[in-house]
């Protein structure tokens, strides 16, 4: 027996290792089963080895404890002795610390420590490490529960440290109180580690004291030495209370083990109360001292305990490499395990915590965690599809923490669907029913639902259908009415199918089927007749009736009334003309209604169709002229006959009018036999004729509008001045072009003097039919007159229209007005000018011209020429001007009689050295021509950079028109260019030209070329070896193929395997002629042809790429079994993998596992041939086989058989017929060993024996739980010779509970019992 103590309220731990991990059993206290409460006590057992841990130890536990195993009935006993020394109760300690209340200098200090454990309990006080004793100042009294220091006359003398020393006879501990006085003082209580518990605890007092002036060295620190950190690289220290009085700084000293000199470490502020020390040598152990000083001198040390200096503290860093391989996904087999190292560096320790999904992830049972000094180790044990998900790992230390993420997928069948299965439809002939998609796919895309049906006459499920993976509902037919069906649903993947979701049974009664097809008989505008078949399923009960719905323009369904439907047919009335419905019909029975089937199409309520008409007497009447005002909203409407509803197309002056939701100024309708045109704000010029053609499927027919849009009148014309003197002036003047569609009522005269001054007067009026001249005698002589004239009619007044200035005078005038200055030869200062002599000289001859000019940004003209009259009109060099700026120029006329009126004002230029043009384009050609646009191409001329090129500009000229428009709003600067919105047929001549901001320079022209669809055959350039040799390469890869296309129009590219465009298994990219395609992680299932097609209307081409992929071989296949020959040997065989992954298979190996195991062990492997001898099989039993193949690049996927049980034929044995005595030997059956209770964990055998005798031989019978056990793969019953054995596989909690073996025989019936516990793992 063992011995193991500990103290109370501390952890105990006890373990034992058996022979083998077959040994199971019970941990028990003083006789009593103990149980794994998850706190407490904590029960485990590794392979052989079995631990139990008490957590917190209490008195009670003190006592036997052992571990009895099931199997032998081995004890292995252990005492535990559970000891009570010294503890102070923190709770207690806390209450006597607030009880000391106010305390002052020259108070009384009372400390209390109360504390438990097993009596005698002494104690000893000291101050300052001297031993304390009771006197008239200080009185010590000790009980059972507590110690009490009381010290009268309280001084700064007697701060310190104050401690107290428990003990008995398991041990001792001690207290130490740190008292310490300054302005604001601190009495602080701090209990120390306790044996089984760590008490962490402290009160803190305030004493007032009067200020003190320092004139000595200080105290000594008070308190104790703390170590923050003791790593190498960031050791801290420090002191657990404030500075002693005067205390500017401390001084820090340390001593290495073995050496008796102190050495100055430090020396810090006496604010802080803990700092950081340089770098220490690793692994020393050295004591360390504080020292308070100020300008007196250095206090007494306050000294640490020895201490070691601790490794340099980093924080963990996850190796580069395994972060960058956890980045793709881990997808391991279901079944196996996964395994993953991941390196790391950091000291100390890191602990290591895992999650799964965001979840705290505990690693017990099959997940589990081990963190080495360099590696942590992370185990799943038999992966399942419930272990998929995103995993996280945290490193942490007291330097800092790392973490990863990787995310899991593990390869399986798919999880069962979900439920329940919910009937939508149940007939006599088929039912109708969904489920929801699995929780998971099993790492692996559905491939499909398989649905199988039972009904209660039938033992087997039958496969009803099959769906895709997108489907979660089904309707199943065929069924037998009146019989109970039930319905499973199993999803499936690659790796096989999924556990099966069952339906609850369901009769196969109920509505009836879907009436037959839905025919529309007679339609007219207000009714619509229809029929149909009767359902070919009643569901088990006759039709009584029918039911029909109809909606109306797409909106609800409504009921259509019960007297409109007969029994297979139906007159719906009350429709609204040119309104579209569907209808839908139901069948009922006793059991209630069956499906709807619904009409094919929207079906429109209209007559017979007609052409539209327009009667004749209607025609002429729209035909008679209509007015309107100018800006009014006009309505043309024309009633017409006919059906369907014809479109509308109207048209002014012959031109068609566009109608588009866009223009809110006119607008078109059709609508209950009124086509309507409307125009908004109309002008005068919208008068006109206007055509309306309506067109339905049955013809056309037209009707014309004459529109009149009257308005104000145009301005007169043709103003001339026929007559001027100093004495008359004399005007003339034309009627205008357009009278605004009414008579003109008169035209006004109005004149002003030409001065800026000068204000419009009335000078007269002229009648429709008088001469349209107007003359004037009351002139000034040398005075200019500005005359105007303006038309009215009813609707209004035209616009002005004016006379130049007319001089009253008979001698010579000013000259007229000289032509607008032209500019060139302009450089940085400088430019010359040209214009044109006034049309008029005045009546004398020109004698010269003043030259005025603006800068930009000002309003005044300044003079050029002011004094020289002699400058004549061409050639003019204006110098001194600023380079960079803007000008404008005029000229003014001179004559005998003055100034004539300034010129118009030139261009604006801009002053600086002129700007050679750029080199003309060439090489200009057409590359590629649509219906609608033309691609241009042209050769960049050289030296372009010397020339400050801005671009290109590209012009069309359509021919018949002798104008170049530009196609490009700016200049571009690349040499290619598609122009488009050309019209097709029509012939356009192009050419391009170089820009810059001296001009454009010299254009080259095409021919004229006609607009059509350029016409080339596809061409598919791809690389010759890929043709010729392929695309050989393993498993897992990336395939690239790129392919260069050509061909006008631009060709239609597909890329084909099996007939099949791969879209979805890769991805493809077109883009300028280029086409690629990448298909990741190749799989040997993806060997085979591919083929690059490109086709447009010239043609099309296909050019072939073999792929292969090399990878393991598919599973074998056809696995049969033959039978089990007498000495227990049977023969499995199969044939070879439908594809060898592109290396032979080398050989085969061959795995069995019992039907209740979850792992196959290897039978025999390298095997070369396809079939195999399998000895030692145990009769009864049942078993999974599986074959896996094997080629140069490793084992493929296994193919598993049916379940195999194992029977052992035996020849009948002949026994010869004996002659004997009649004698009575028969005995009643009794049980000569019963059974023994069991025990055993989960997913265990349990094995129950007993020994029966009697004659004749007992007929045995066994029964759990009171129910007679049928031998099957959960039980194995066997009797040898009065030696009776029952098998309990693959044990499950729900297997536990009484088994029962009764024997009887004619003579007689014993039976015995034994109870079966199952134990979790």
């Amino acid at each position: 027996m063992s011995d193991i103590t500990v103290s109370k309220g501390g952890k105990a731990t006890f373990s034992c290792e058996l022979p083998d991990s077959s040994y199971t059993g019970s941990w028990n206290q003083n006789g009593k089963q103990l149980v794994d409460d998850g706190s407490r006590i904590i029960i485990s057992h590794t392979g052989s080895k079995h631990s139990l841990v008490i957590t917190k130890t209490e008195v009670t536990d003190a006592g036997e404890i052992s571990f009895v195993t099931t199997k032998g009935g081995v004890n292995v006993p252990f005492k535990l002795i559970v000891t009570e020394p010294p503890a102070i109760d923190p709770v207690e300690f806390e209450k006597c610390a607030k009880a000391l209340g106010e305390l002052k200098t020259g108070g009384d200090l009372v400390l209390k420590v109360p504390f438990n454990g097993a009596a005698p309990i002494s104690a000893q006080w000291s101050f300052n490490g001297n031993a304390i004793k009771s006197s008239s100042r200080c009185k010590i009294v000790t009980t059972a529960t507590s110690s009490t220091l009381s010290m009268s006359g309280f001084s700064a003398e007697d701060c310190g440290t104050y401690e107290v020393k428990l003990s008995n006879k398991f041990g001792e501990t001690q207290a130490p109180i740190e008292v310490s006085l300054s302005d604001v003082s601190e009495v602080n209580f701090e209990t120390i580690e306790v044996p089984g518990e760590t008490i962490k605890k402290s009160q803190t007092m305030t004493i007032n004291e009067e200020q003190v002036e320092i004139v000595e060295a200080p105290a000594k620190p008070g308190g104790n030495i703390k170590f923050d950190n003791m790593s190498a690289n960031k050791f801290t220290i420090g002191l657990t209370v404030a500075a002693p009085p005067g205390t500017t700084h401390y001084v820090v000293e340390k001593c290495e083990s073995g050496k008796s000199n102190w050495d100055e470490a430090r020396q810090f502020d006496a604010s802080l109360k803990a700092f950081q020390l340089p770098e220490l040598p690793v692994g020393k152990r050295c004591t360390f001292r504080i020292r308070a000083a100020n300008k007196f001198g250095l206090s007494d040390a306050l000294e640490s305990r020895a201490v070691s200096v601790q490794p340099p503290s980093n924080p963990p860093e996850i190796d580069a490499a395994i972060v960058e391989q956890l980045k793709q996904e881990q997808i391991p087999k279901a079944g196996k395990d996964y395994k993953l190292k991941i390196p790391y560096v950091g000291h100390p320790l890191p602990l290591a915590s895992w999650t799964k999904d965001g979840k705290k992830l505990a690693t017990k049972g099959k997940v589990s965690s081990e963190t080495g000094e360099k590696v942590v180790s992370f185990t799943v044990a038999g992966v399942g599809a419930e272990d998929s998900g995103e995993y996280g790992l945290t490193l942490k230390n007291k330097a800092g923490s790392a973490q990863l993420n990787f995310k899991l997928t593990v390869i399986d069948v798919p999880s069962p669907p979900q439920g329940p299965v919910e009937f939508d439809i149940v007939t006599g002939s088929d039912a109708s029913f969904s489920w929801k998609a699995p929780k998971s796919d099993g790492g692996r895309p559905l491939t499909g639902y398989v649905i199988e049906k039972k009904d209660t006459k039938s033992s087997a499920w039958e496969k009803a259908l099959q769906v895709g993976p997108e489907d979660t509902a089904a309707t199943v037919e065929g069924l037998t009415t009146g019989l109970k069906y039930t319905f499973r649903v199993k999803a499936i993947n690659q790796e096989g199918e999924s556990k099966p979701i069952m339906s609850a049974p369901v009769l196969a009664s109920g509505p009836p089927g879907q009436p037959g097809k839905l025919t529309v008989g007679k339609v007219t505008a207000s009714t619509i007749s229809l029929t149909w078949d009767k359902p070919a399923n009643d569901g088990g009960c006759p039709v009584t009736s029918h039911v029909m719905e109809k909606r109306e323009d797409g909106r609800n369904w409504e009921r259509v009334p019960h007297k409109s439907v007969s029994d297979l047919s139906a007159e719906v009335k009350d429709l609204r003309e040119d309104s579209s419905y569907d209808f839908r019909v139901a069948a009922v029975n006793s059991s209630g209604q069956g499906r709807w089937v619904e009409t094919a199409k929207p079906i429109i309520a209209m007559d017979a169709p007609e052409p539209p008409t327009i009667e004749d007497s209607l025609k002429a009447t729209l035909a008679e002229p209509q007015s309107y005002k100018a800006g009014d909203d006009i309505t043309l409407k024309l009633p017409y006959l006919g059906k369907p509803k014809p479109t509308a197309e109207w048209a002014a002056n012959g031109k068609t009018i566009e109608i588009n939701d866009d223009d809110s100024s006119k607008s078109s309708t059709v609508e209950r036999g009124l086509a309507t045109l409307v125009l908004r704000g109309v002008q005068r010029s919208d008068s006109g004729a206007y055509v309306a053609k309506l067109t339905n499927s049955e013809g056309e027919c037209e009707a014309s509008f004459n529109v009149i849009v009257k308005d104000a009148p145009g301005s007169p014309t043709n103003i001339k001045v026929l007559k001027a003197s100093s004495k008359q002036i004399v005007i003339g003047w034309k009627e205008p072009e357009d009278d605004g569609g009414t008579k003109i009522t008169q035209y006004l005269v109005e004149r002003k003097e030409d001065s800026p001054d000068g204000e419009w007067i009335r000078a007269g009026k002229i009648l429709p039919g008088e001469q349209l001249q107007y003359a004037t005698d009351h002139v000034d002589k040398g005075t200019s007159y500005v005359f105007r004239i303006s038309a009215f009619n009813q609707l209004g007044t035209s616009a002005y229209l004016e006379t130049e200035p007319v001089l009253a005078d008979d001698k010579y005038k000013p000259p007229g007005q000289p032509g607008v200055p032209v500019v060139t030869d302009v450089t940085k200062n400088s430019c010359v000018l040209s214009w044109s002599t006034p049309s008029e000289d005045g009546g004398s001859m020109i004698n010269g011209y003043l030259i005025e000019m603006k800068k930009q940004g000002r309003r005044a003209w300044n003079p050029v020429n002011e004094y020289d009259l002699t400058l004549k009109n061409s050639g003019y060099t204006v110098q001194k001007l600023q380079e960079g700026s803007e000008y404008q120029f005029r000229v003014l006329a001179h004559n005998e009689a003055g100034n004539g009126p300034p010129s118009q004002a030139s261009g604006r230029i801009t002053v600086k050295d002129p700007i050679p043009l750029p080199p003309p384009v060439t090489g200009v050609k057409v590359t590629d021509m649509t219906d609608s646009t033309a691609s241009l191409e042209w050769d960049t001329p050289p030296d372009l950079d010397k020339y400050a090129f801005n671009g290109y500009v590209v012009e069309k000229c359509r021919q018949g028109s002798p104008d170049w428009s530009a196609c490009n709003d700016s200049p571009i600067r690349s040499s290619k260019y598609k122009i488009s919105r050309l019209n097709a047929g029509d012939k356009y001549s192009f050419r391009v030209r170089t820009v810059n901001d001296g001009g454009f320079g010299d254009a080259n022209e095409l021919e004229f070329i006609e607009v059509k669809q350029m016409q080339e055959k596809p061409r598919v350039h791809i690389d010759k070896s890929l043709q010729q040799t392929g695309i050989d390469l393993h498993a897992n890869s990336t395939v690239r193929i790129v392919a260069t296309i050509t061909g006008k129009p631009t060709p239609i590219i597909r890329w084909v395997k099996d007939g099949v465009d791969l879209d979805r298994r890769c991805t493809i990219t077109t883009q300028d002629g280029v086409s690629q395609l990448i298909m990741r992680n190749v799989r040997k299932s993806d060997s085979g042809t591919y083929f690059v097609t490109a086709m447009n209307s010239s043609g099309s081409v296909e050019i072939p790429i073999k792929l292969q992929v090399r990878d393991t071989p598919d599973p074998p296949s056809n696995i049969t079994i033959g039978d089990l020959t007498e000495d227990g040997t049977l023969e499995i065989k199969w044939k070879p993998p439908k594809n060898d992954g592109g290396h032979p298979v080398k050989h085969y190996c061959l795995q069995m596992r019992d039907a209740y195991s979850r792992s196959f062990q290897t039978v025999q492997d390298k095997i070369k041939q396809t079939s195999y001898v399998v000895k030692n099989l145990r009769p009864g039993q049942t078993y999974y086989f599986r074959v896996i193949a094997e080629n140069d690049l490793g084992r493929g996927e296994g193919d598993q058989s049916n379940l195999v049980t194992i029977i052992q034929k035996r020849e009948p044995l002949k026994i010869d017929k004996m002659n004997y005595k009649k004698m009575n030997m028969q005995k009643p059956a009794q049980f000569q060993l019963p059974l023994k209770p069991m025990t055993v964990t989960e997913h265990g055998t349990a094995r129950f024996t007993c020994a029966v005798g009697g004659v004749p031989e007992p007929e045995i019978t066994w029964y759990k739980d009171g129910l007679r056990i049928k031998p099957n793969n959960k039980y194995s019953v066997k009797n040898s010779y009065g030696v009776c054995t029952l098998i309990v596989h693959g044990c499950r909690p729900r297997d536990a509970g009484i088994y029962q073996c009764s024997a009887q025989n004619p003579t007689g019936k014993a039976s015995c019992e034994a109870n079966l516990s199952v134990k979790s793992v």
